[in-house]
């Protein structure tokens, strides 16, 4: 067996900086904006004459609760989210052939106009076809069913997708952003969704959409899978998983996978999407096939999206925020593996980080039939009824996970380096370590990974950095130290102090903004490794600083350097950083509970007191909130009067045992495992939990917790089917908010004998139990207002 703790011999990692290009892509984006244009360049995007780096978080609104768009929204801008990405599914507005509904989770336009409200812009992906783990892909049976060739420029279906379109532009009137409406907050849209082979077809519809009255200065298309794109139409967006449940179940942990861990220029992952490419007879080979120049202008072919990054911004709209199961299939995705393959893609020149999902969500139940992909419509995979959680950062109904926090520091870190980030582009190191360096001739930022996941981990390393950025150069750090399997992270380098001179760190940045009146620059540890900071003055000598990683900064453990304030914290306490505007002031909160910045700030009380941190100290605070420690420190510390709310233990009573697991069946484009049919549940073992009485106050959530082993459950409130759960290792989480009464859960057991693919550290215990409910409670969280 390999061990992964003990390292080779130290690595002197040699890097310089690559050129960077400022021309103008030729891609037809973009617009002119008084004072905020939005411009495409070769290598990044501009806004307002200044580096842009977008950070996209897909939230569907139709898949969630309207009452919560607000607080679950301002949630994603709190973590570091700038545009919400969502998709407008047909079949859900139009189920039945007739007027297009946009009532209740459909109000499209309200869902816009509360990210306008809470300072997110929107990527609105209009399909038709989206995909989505969706019923037909969005279409609605009426359309699927009609005698067209779909996804192509036949008459007969642009016929149908056209009032669809109109009704969407006509909803969302005066939301589109242009060069004379630059505040409106739709800044990009994406049309269809894995179109891999009708160029053609892309070009029709967003001609569709803006003569429908549709704006944008970023149009984006798809570009994973050798996709033929119309020539200068589209920015290509990318994917990047961790895993899929679109294998096949002995896949293993494909090696196509891999990719994403690494620094590299490649950008395509033929394996997203290429089960359902197989089920429409297209090839995965497409980009050898892609016919069409990008320079001559020639909308009628295409070209494909693989072989012209090199002269678009390379842009992501489907990192895996986490990953959903299939029956056939389950995928147990880690929080770690999520922060690493987005750090890889920053360090690999990403410019435009998006999430697919970054909020879960719940599959809707259609009034003729259930939405969800599935066998019975055709695809290759069956996924849950109802269950469109897909381990999120933030899960369908608002539970923030640690993947949240972990990404929250990387976006922290875009924002405040975006200016100098941006424009530079990747040099990779060639050896045996994934190393890249994004640098110019004055300064950069140093990327470097041992993480890969638990499945095929990465040796520890022993590693120094010699970074070139013009005629200078820095070693960092002073000495080879040790970085264990399984981190990741990303040094300044030669960063631009106030006074002029200029730091490096072995320490994450993670802010370096104004507080209080003063310049700041906070950092957090890596992996253990003592925090030096060098600093190189206007005269060219250099000052070496060493300083502490504590839990809790204080005074003395600051320093003032070159003008500013540096400030070090440890790793667990960097996860609670959070970083936002509060009446107008920016604000560095210290808090393990939700934090949201809405004008002022709130924060989600649960089963615990309450105490934060903020520097500064807050202008003024609500009743009940104190504060804890002297006036004089460098945070100011409070508490939040207000009784926690327990969790609450909740009795399941076994009412019959299971008769038998469920059978064995195959179907599907690619004759997969297929899930059990509503009728195999009568095999299953039957429980009842009963529920506590519903919230006393508005923003309360209640969320039942199972923890269980076996095959699939359906949890039923009376005679509504409200949940659902193929088990992957993970607790089944239910929303009882608004519900009252018991539960009837009926479960069937896993079968050792079972082909279905579970993660190796997960089936053991599978295996094991068979059926086994081990406990269920409810855990309560309410939302304070802790500013007056």
């Amino acid at each position: 067996m390999t061990d992964f703790s003990t390292p080779g011999a130290p690595q002197r990692i040699r890097l310089s900086n690559s050129p960077t290009s400022s021309s103008i892509s030729t891609l037809r984006l973009g617009d002119g904006a008084p004072d905020d244009a939005i411009v495409v360049r070769e290598g990044h995007l501009e806004r307002g004459g200044m580096p842009w780096f977008p950070v996209a978080g897909e939230y569907h609104y139709a898949r969630t609760d309207p009452k919560r768009w607000r607080e679950d929204l301002a949630a994603l801008r709190s973590n570091g989210i700038t545009l919400v990405s969502t998709y407008a599914i047909w079949i859900l507005h139009q189920e039945q052939e007739g007027p297009v509904s946009w009532k209740g989770a459909l109000d499209l336009r309200r869902f816009v106009e509360e990210a306008r409200s809470v300072g997110l812009e929107v990527v609105l992906r209009i399909g038709p076809w989206v995909h989505g783990e969706t019923r037909n892909g969005g279409f609605p049976d009426w359309v699927q069913s009609a005698a067209v060739v779909h996804r192509t420029d036949d008459p007969a279906y642009l016929d149908l997708v056209r009032p669809w379109i109109e009704a969407m532009a006509e909803e969302l009137s005066g939301l589109f952003r242009s060069a004379d409406d630059p505040s409106a907050p739709i800044v990009a849209i994406q049309v269809e969704n894995e179109l891999y082979d009708q160029p053609a077809h892309l070009s029709t519809l967003r001609r569709m959409a803006e003569d429908a009255g549709m704006t944008a200065p970023l149009w984006t298309a798809t570009g994973w899978g050798g996709a033929q794109l119309p020539p200068n139409e589209f920015l290509p967006v990318f994917a990047g998983y961790v895993d899929g449940f679109w294998e096949d179940s002995d896949a293993g942990w494909p090696a196509n996978y891999e990719m994403h861990f690494r620094f590299t220029a490649e950008r395509d992952d033929l394996g997203v999407g290429a089960d359902v490419r197989a089920a429409a007879g297209i090839s995965g080979e497409i980009a050898e096939g892609a016919e069409g120049d990008a320079d001559t202008g020639d909308d009628a072919g295409g070209t494909d999206a693989a072989t012209r990054v090199s002269a678009v911004p390379y842009a992501t709209c489907e990192l895996g925020g986490g990953m959903p199961v299939a029956y056939h299939r389950r995928p147990f995705v880690d929080s770690d593996d999520v922060a690493a393959v987005a750090l890889a893609k920053i360090a690999s020149g990403s410019v435009f980080q998006g999430y697919y999902m970054y909020h879960g969500g719940v599959q809707v139940l259609g009034r003729e039939s259930s939405t969800q992909e599935s066998h019975a419509t055709g695809y290759p995979n069956d996924v849950p009824v109802r269950d469109y959680d897909f381990a999120a950062p933030i899960g369908a109904f608002g539970q923030r996970r640690r993947h949240a926090d972990l990404l929250r520091l990387q976006h922290l870190f875009v924002q405040t380096a975006a200016t100098e980030l941006a424009p530079l582009t990747p040099s990779f190191f060639d050896g045996d370590v994934r190393a890249s360096f994004r640098a110019d001739d004055e300064q950069g930022f140093v990327f470097f990974s041992t993480y890969q996941p638990a499945v095929a981990p990465l040796p520890a390393a022993e590693v120094q950095f010699e970074l070139t950025t013009g005629e200078h150069s820095t070693v960092l750090p002073s000495k080879p130290t040790h970085i264990p399997s399984g981190e990741f992270f990303v040094w300044p380098v030669r960063r631009l102090l106030p006074d002029g001179s200029r730091f490096s760190a072995t320490a994450q940045l993670v802010a370096d903004v104004e507080l209080g009146g003063m310049p700041t620059i906070v950092l957090f540890q890596t992996a253990g490794v003592p925090v030096e900071i060098i600093r190189e003055t206007a005269s060219g000598e250099t000052e070496q600083h060493l300083l502490p990683a504590l839990a809790v900064p204080t005074l003395e453990s600051t320093a003032q350097i070159g003008g500013a304030r540096v400030i070090v914290v440890d790793e667990p306490t960097a996860e609670s950083l959070w970083l936002g505007r509060i009446h107008g002031e920016l604000h560095l909160v210290l808090s393990t509970s939700d934090v949201t910045f809405d004008g002022g700030l709130n924060i989600r009380i649960a089963d615990t007191p309450v105490t934060f941190s903020t520097l500064p100290a807050l202008a003024r605070i609500a009743a009940g909130v104190e504060r804890i420690n002297p006036s004089d420190d460098l945070l100011a510390r409070y508490s939040i009067d207000a009784a926690p709310l327990p969790v609450a233990e909740l009795d399941v009573v076994l009412e019959s045992a299971a008769l038998a697991a469920a059978p064995v069946r195959h179907g599907g484009s690619s004759n997969r495992l297929s899930a059990p049919l509503a009728d195999d549940f009568d095999l299953a073992a039957r429980y009842r939990v009963g529920l506590s009485d519903a919230p006393a106050h508005p923003s309360d959530r209640h969320i039942l917790q199972i923890d269980w082993v076996g095959d699939a459950g359906r949890a039923m409130h009376g005679d509504e089917f409200i949940s659902d759960q193929f088990w992957s290792g993970r607790p089944w989480e239910i929303d009882v908010t608004e519900l009252t009464g018991e539960l009837t859960l009926s479960l069937l057991p896993w079968s050792a004998d079972s082909l279905v693919h579970l993660d190796g550290r997960i089936r053991p215990e599978a295996d094991r139990a068979g059926l086994a409910v081990y406990g269920a409670r409810v855990h309560r969280s309410r939302l304070v207002r802790v500013t007056a």
